[in-house]
């Protein structure tokens, strides 16, 4: 399977979800969750999210999804 974005680079891991791959660099850029705001059964065991799960392009989208304003970092 190769990478959504990057169709010349192999992807590292897949979305179970979408069956979509993604490489490292969209991985380490947190590029990588198609649909981070809607409910996906494979959350709690989905390396994607895990690996994003501090980024703040997250934490904006989450906000973004509940209609709150961005949120700042504390």
């Amino acid at each position: 399977m190769n990478c959504k974005f990057h169709p010349e680079r192999e992807a590292r891991v897949s979305c179970q979800k979408m069956s979509i791959g993604y490489c490292q660099e969209c991985l380490d850029n947190c590029e990588a969750c198609t649909d981070p705001c809607t409910y996906c059964k494979f959350r709690p065991q989905c390396i994607i999210w895990e690996l994003c799960r501090h980024s703040a392009k997250r934490r904006r989208l989450e906000a973004e999804a509940k209609g709150l304003a961005q949120p700042t970092d504390a």
